[in-house]
This record gives C-alpha cells, sequence and structure tokens, in this order.
C-alpha cells in the first residue's frame, strides 16, 4: 500500500507527457527541488519514498539538464507506464488528488444532524468570509468543522489547521499552518497563508495566554484582508470580539430529533426527546448522561449537570487524576500522570480528549471542576504539582514545574529568573507567560527587566516599552532604551544613551559591550562583501581597543572573537596579509578546536578559489564538512558562505542542506543567533524565487529584532525592486 506521500510524487509526475522522458531539457519541476517545492515538502522527506516507488517499477531516475536550473546535468525523475496505470486508480482519493492539509488535524468523528450549520458554514467558507465560531464547550464546534474539511478539500482548496494551548503564540501557528519552524512575522505569515482557496482555521483560541492574545489578534486583522478564509473556533467569551471584519456564527444546541441519535436505541423516544431537552441539546452533555442521571430543572444550566451528575459520581482515584489534568497548562502523557490510578475510569465516563498519547478534560468539565476549588486548596495543588515535577528532567518538566510554582504564590525571584532564562532559550513564548504571570503576583524590577529581555528576543517592541516606563531609570534600563531606539531607527539617541551608560561598566564589561558593537556592525548588511570605508572603520576601532584592566579569561574571549572578526573582514576585503596574521592567532588560540580551524580554512578556500577546478575540490570538502560538523552555527556559516560563491548554480545537496537548517530552530536569547536567523531567511527567499516575499518579510523582521536596521532597510529596498 503506497503512503499519502508516495501518492503525491505519483500524481504530480503524472502531470507530464512520456514524450518529456527523452528531452535535453525538462521543467525544474521532475527534479527533486521541483518535486519537493509542488508538494509542499522538505526534500529529505523524499528519499525514502522515491527510493520505494523506484524499487517497485513505479518511476525511474536519470540526469539531465533542468531549465532554469544551471549549466549542471541534475537528477530528474519521470513516472513509468506501470506508475500510470497505478495513478489511475487514485481517483476517489480525494484528499491527496486535490487539496493540501496542514496542521494537527482532530479525528473525524460522526455527528448527527447539523446539516443547516455545514451548509451554511461551508458557503461562506468559499465565499472567502471571515468567521468566528462560536457556541459553550462541548457543543460540537471542532467537531463540524473538522466533518466539513473534507468537502472542502475535494475542491482543491488548501486546509490549515492550528490548536491552540496558554503557550501558542504566532510562531506556533505558523509551525502549524506552514510546517516551517520559525515563521514569527506577521505580513511574512500573512503572505504565505494569505491566498486564494487557502482555509486558515484557529481552534480553541479562547486557550490562548493574555500575553500572546494581541499579537494573534493582529495576525487576524492583516489576514481577514487577505484573500483566504478565515474560520477562528472560538467559546464565549471570545477575546478577539473587538476585531472587526468577522461575522459570527453561533453553534447552538441539537434538536430533539437529532440529538436523540446521541442516546442509547433502547430508551422510550418520550424518555428520549424529554433528556434532550433537560440538557438543551448539549452533545457533550448527552454523551455523559447515563440512566442513573438526574435531569437538571429548567433554569439550571449544563455546568450543574455536569458537577452534579458526572463529577459528584467519579471515584477518588478518578477525582485525583480529574485535578491533576484539570490543573496542566498543557494535556499530559499517561506516563506522566503522578494520580494516573483513574484514568481508566476518566475515559470510560467520556470525561477525556485525546492527542495521540496525550489527554486532558473536556474543557467544559474542566472549567466545572476547577470552579469548585478555592483559592488555598487551588495554591495547595499546584505547590503539591511543582512538588511533583520538580523531580523530573527535560525542558517541558522545567516549564510545568515553574507555572504550578508561580501559581501557588511561593516562589523566589532569583531562582524563577533562573529557571525562566533556561526555559527561554527552547520557548521564549512559554518563558513571556510564565514572566508576566509572576509579575502580576509580586511585581519587581528585576522581573520586568526579565519580561523585557524576553521581549527583546521576540520583537515585541510594545511590550518592551510598556515594561520600561514601569522601570526606575537606571543604567540598566538606559541600555535597554538605546537598544528599542535603535531597533526603531534612533541610532544618535542610542549612541547618546550607549555612551552615558558605559562609566558605569566595569572595565571586562566595556570590553563585551564595545566588542558586541564591532560584530554587529561587521553583520548588519544584508551579504555581501563588507565595504572598504566600514572595514577600515571597524579595523581601527579593534586597534583602539584597551585591554588593561580585565581578566585573563576575558581577555581570551576577547582576542578570539576580535580575530574571528578580522579574518572575515580580510577575507571580505581579500586582504591576504591580514587574513593570514588572523588565522595564525586563531590557530594558537583554536589550537584544540581543529572542526573550527577546518571552517576557517574552507572559507578561505572559497574567497580565493579562481577557476572551476579548484571551486569543485572546495565544494567536495565542503559538503563533506556539513555531513561531519557538529555545531550549528559553523555550518550555517559555511553553508552561508558557499551560498555566495555558488549563486545562482547552487548545488542540489547546498540547498538541501540549507533547508535542513530550518529543522532545528536558532536561539532566540543570542544576538548573534538572532542575526544568523536572519541571514537564514535571506538566502531561503533567494533559493526559493516563488515563496520570496514571506520569507524575505521574514528576514527583515529578524534583522530588527537583531538590531541590523541598516541590513532591514536595505532588504526592503530589495524586495519592493523584486515586486
Amino acid at each position: 500500500m503506497l503512503s499519502d506521500t508516495e501518492r503525491g510524487i505519483l500524481s504530480r509526475l503524472s502531470e507530464f507527457s512520456e514524450e518529456i522522458e527523452a528531452s535535453w531539457d525538462v521543467p525544474r519541476a521532475l527534479s527533486l527541488p521541483g518535486l519537493a517545492d509542488s508538494l509542499g515538502l522538505v526534500r529529505s522527506s523524499l528519499h525514502k519514498p522515491l527510493s520505494k516507488l523506484e524499487e517497485e517499477g513505479l518511476v525511474f531516475t536519470r540526469v539531465a539538464h533542468v531549465i532554469g536550473g544551471g549549466s549542471r546535468k541534475r537528477k530528474v525523475i519521470h513516472i513509468t507506464s506501470l506508475g500510470r496505470e497505478k495513478v489511475n486508480t487514485f481517483e476517489n482519493n480525494l484528499l491527496i488528488k486535490n487539496g493540501k492539509l496542514f496542521g494537527t488535524f482532530p479525528d473525524i468523528s460522526k455527528i448527527f444532524g447539523r446539516e443547516n450549520d455545514k451548509q451554511i458554514l461551508t458557503k461562506q467558507i468559499f465565499e472567502g468570509d471571515s468567521i468566528f465560531l462560536s457556541g459553550l464547550p462541548g457543543i460540537g464546534k471542532t467537531s463540524l468543522v473538522r466533518n466539513i474539511v473534507p468537502e472542502i478539500l475535494e475542491f482543491g482548496w488548501t486546509v490549515r489547521w492550528a490548536t491552540c494551548y496558554s503557550n501558542t503564540d504566532i510562531s506556533d501557528i505558523a509551525l502549524q499552518w506552514t510546517e516551517k519552524k520559525s515563521l514569527r512575522d506577521i505580513s511574512s505569515l500573512t503572505s504565505y497563508c494569505g491566498k486564494n482557496k487557502n482555509l486558515l482555521i484557529i481552534d480553541e483560541i479562547q486557550e490562548v495566554h493574555p500575553r500572546h492574545i494581541d499579537s494573534i489578534g493582529k495576525l487576524l486583522n492583516q489576514l481577514k484582508d487577505s484573500r483566504a478564509s478565515i474560520l477562528v473556533i472560538v467559546r464565549s467569551p471570545n477575546p478577539l470580539n473587538y476585531i472587526e471584519g468577522f461575522s459570527e456564527y453561533r453553534l447552538l444546541g441539537l434538536d430533539e430529533i437529532e440529538g436523540k441519535n446521541l442516546l442509547p436505541k433502547d430508551i422510550d423516544q418520550v424518555k428520549a426527546l424529554e433528556i434532550v431537552s433537560a440538557l438543551g441539546g448539549h452533545p457533550l452533555a448527552l454523551h455523559l448522561w447515563s440512566p442513573e442521571s438526574e435531569l437538571p430543572e429548567e433554569v439550571e444550566a449544563v455546568q450543574n449537570f455536569v458537577e452534579s451528575n458526572v463529577i459528584s459520581k467519579l471515584t477518588r482515584d478518578a477525582l485525583l487524576t480529574l485535578d491533576e489534568l484539570s490543573l496542566s497548562p498543557i494535556p499530559l502523557d499517561v506516563n506522566e500522570i503522578f494520580d494516573s490510578n483513574g484514568i481508566g475510569e476518566l475515559d470510560d465516563s467520556a470525561i477525556l480528549r485525546w492527542f495521540e498519547q496525550k489527554s486532558e478534560p473536556h474543557h467544559l468539565i474542566r472549567n466545572v471542576r476547577r470552579s469548585l476549588w478555592s483559592d488555598i486548596e487551588r495554591e495547595k495543588m499546584h505547590e503539591k504539582a511543582a512538588n511533583y515535577w520538580s523531580e523530573r528532567e527535560g525542558d517541558e518538566a522545567l516549564w510545568i514545574e515553574t507555572y504550578h510554582k508561580i501559581n501557588s504564590k511561593s516562589f523566589q525571584n532569583n531562582s524563577l529568573i533562573n529557571n525562566i532564562s533556561i526555559i527561554s532559550k527552547e520557548n521564549s513564548a512559554v518563558a513571556a507567560l510564565l514572566i508576566e504571570d509572576a509579575i502580576k503576583i509580586e511585581d519587581s524590577e528585576d522581573l520586568r527587566f526579565k519580561a523585557v529581555d524576553i521581549a527583546f528576543e521576540r520583537a515585541e517592541y510594545e511590550i518592551i516599552d510598556d515594561h520600561l516606563s514601569m522601570i526606575d531609570d537606571s543604567p540598566q534600563k538606559k541600555i535597554r532604551t538605546a537598544r528599542l531606539l535603535r531597533i526603531n531607527g534612533d541610532i544618535d539617541s542610542a549612541k547618546e544613551l550607549e555612551n552615558e551608560c558605559l562609566s558605569f561598566f566595569s572595565a571586562a564589561d566595556k570590553i563585551r559591550f564595545k566588542i558586541s558593537m564591532l560584530v554587529r556592525k561587521f553583520d548588519d548588511r544584508i551579504p555581501r562583501k563588507i565595504e572598504i570605508r566600514l572595514a577600515e572603520e571597524i579595523l581601527s576601532e579593534i586597534h583602539n581597543l584597551d585591554f588593561e584592566n580585565i581578566s585573563e579569561t576575558d581577555r581570551y574571549t576577547a582576542e578570539l572573537t576580535l580575530n574571528l572578526l578580522k579574518h572575515s573582514i580580510a577575507l571580505d576585503t581579500s586582504n591576504l596579509t591580514l587574513a593570514s596574521q588572523s588565522r595564525s592567532e586563531l590557530e594558537i588560540i583554536l589550537s584544540n578546536n581543529q572542526e573550527h580551524l577546518m571552517l576557517l580554512d574552507l572559507r578561505a578556500k572559497l574567497a580565493i578559489s579562481n577557476s572551476s577546478e579548484l571551486i569543485d575540490l572546495t565544494l567536495e570538502s565542503v559538503h563533506s564538512f556539513i555531513q561531519t560538523c557538529s555545531d550549528q552555527l559553523k555550518k550555517i556559516s559555511i553553508i552561508h558562505s558557499t551560498l555566495e560563491v555558488t549563486k545562482p548554480d547552487f548545488p542540489d545537496w547546498l540547498i538541501e542542506s540549507h533547508d535542513g537548517l530550518f529543522q532545528q530552530p536558532l536561539r532566540e536569547d543570542l544576538a548573534a543567533h538572532r542575526r544568523m536567523s536572519a541571514q537564514c531567511w535571506y538566502w531561503r527567499g533567494v533559493i526559493h524565487q516563488s515563496h520570496r516575499l514571506p520569507y524575505w518579510q521574514e528576514a527583515i523582521h529578524r534583522f530588527r529584532a537583531a538590531e541590523c536596521n541598516q541590513a532591514a532597510n536595505e532588504l526592503l529596498k530589495e524586495l519592493t525592486k523584486s515586486i
């Protein structure tokens, strides 16, 4: 049986005639990069399915000249006659043949009735509307949309589905919608997804933490003016009801005829109609009903029914498990639950919803259970949970522990900031909401500064300004204000504030600050050779640095950074004397780091290679280095240097290597990583011209976040020219 990817490959290849199999020039779509682009997949994901298809005689490969692919021949793929026969059996497979689906798609569940709701929503979607689908928790909003999607796909649409949790932010929605890790700029995401015949779904948006809801609101404001259809699934109160341009479709309970289909068939019809009426046709409540249940009075809410007929009848074990799951900020794996003895009972009682191995209570039940705790009970439960999670290792465990510690109101600022700093390295969205929650409980300057630093990592400038306005004047505040001014383009004011702060710095801190300024000055440009004037200016400033009064350790770090900077300048300006001098210094400093020295030598060879033979030999060495290199920044550095030398005729292996970089996002808490990330998105826009607009928009966003305003402006000009 063929996989979805294998079917997609065969369907795409079958669009080309047999005559092309003997052609010297073939379309790019038949090459590995072209095939991957058309299927919306990374190239590495095609290797195994292609090998299997070739083994089964469904495709064959050859070497040919690819139109627009440079002078080098490339491997191309063709479908065989046996493969074409196989494609003819795909006619009924609408999901593969027609539309595309991205995101974590909920398991389909049969729904009864709702035909009118389905028709109205489907019509609105096809007309390009922006819709808030609202209703009580458990009313069936997600199930309804899940049952609409196959029809949307049948008509060739692309459906992008994102499910929200408390830590969901723009970047997480982008990952679900595009499967591209790191997209986080609103404009780039809008350009990428806001196209005709695209349905963009955001489910459970009310779960998003207040820290992130405004940015998602800004995203929706832009998307509603795009060509895509927008469907936001939300329960009341809608945190984004202020957004104009959205119509609201409120999903009500099932009518009596539809609702009774959810009840056991042996129930008397009159009784069934009575039950449906008493529960307001609420699907989840009907699922939870049992013959022992007492029907609520008309004036009672569904929540009361859940409390008296579901929660109150659970055993102690089940209640302990329910409490733990209800307290958690995210769904938990069964093996992660400390009080897990009641998981079977909860599951049998239809209380849980599942995400593969992870589960959480249906939100209606979770909310009812939470409402039954007093403040003191809740804090004690959080304290107990924090102690549990402190015994576990891993990023997620630290997040959950810190979340519980904050909500227990029993944290120490220093310890909390340390935990959040660790969390921020892997997930700044989580770190951001944790620090905001902590400030609500205990407002302090240290916590505010940490909130500012996280907001810098995330390029959230309004939030930075808000927090800085709540902090008294100090050198620490001034240096952060200077960063914000620099990002906003007010370079002179930024320099003035920075100079004011230098007098408060230690000798070592002064050196570190000045060196970081020099590195940023070198990096503040789109990838190209540095101007001689700027190179001389940086070298002059390096020469004037004073290393007196700093420790040997600080001196070592400073000399390493500066020699690396000088070596890069030397290669850019073809200054072989300086290149040799800095290389010699680095050989002494990096005597135990042969990988780094190899990187320097490869970059030098790329810079001075003046014949195709030398370039080809160097490319072989580069390819080998990339395959074995253990350091991500070194790998990115050599890939970018090689892209510069080989453009526009990039080798396939180099493009694939660059695409692979995005499977492991760079750290947002380090300036060097933020700058490198911006360059990655720049090169992605160069390589994948069909997506240049969103990729360069993302690069511009990241250059500004890295305080490289000049690079951002340069790229904006280039982007404007190319549109």
